[in-house]
């Protein structure tokens, strides 16, 4: 075996999943983890005591960030494109707004992805990264609610 690089390309099921590579974010963007590409942040944690204007007919989500495995980011997402309890009805596609800088209007989830900096390993099929309703309690702190029941 002279050039040992040739093993890694092969794939058995021991092997991990070649990691799904995104578009650098633009120059002079925010690549930090836990924050958007305006350098706002994302991180639960942070936002919990925080007022949130989401427009009408959005919810508050969260995403797990695999770089940030103990934190929750903040996503403002149609709940159009989210299913219901059933894990049914969520309309194909994406619609969603960044809740640090404010930039809305993000029609695909690999865009919306890549400015919140959520760093994906596998490309993102619709938007099951994103893993919680956001809820806020009666003392007005936003906390992770249930789980996003996502079907197939």
């Amino acid at each position: 075996m002279e050039d040992e690089d040739d093993d890694e390309e092969m794939s058995d099921s021991s092997s991990p999943p070649i990691p799904y590579s995104q578009k650098p974010a633009p120059e002079g963007s925010c690549t930090t983890d836990g924050f958007c590409q305006a350098g706002k942040d994302l991180r639960l944690v942070s936002l919990c005591m925080e007022q949130i204007d989401i427009p009408a007919g959005f919810l508050l989500v969260g995403a797990k960030s695999p770089n940030l495995p103990e934190h929750i980011l903040v996503c403002a997402v149609d709940k159009r494109f989210l299913p219901d309890d059933h894990g049914k009805n969520a309309l194909l596609g994406f619609s969603g707004n960044c809740i640090g800088c404010g930039e809305r209007g993000f029609r695909y989830f690999t865009e919306f992805s890549n400015h919140i900096n959520l760093k994906l390993t596998t490309q993102p099929k619709k938007q099951k990264h994103l893993k919680y309703y956001l809820v806020r309690s009666s003392q007005g702190v936003l906390s992770k609610g249930p789980l996003i029941c996502w079907k197939g």
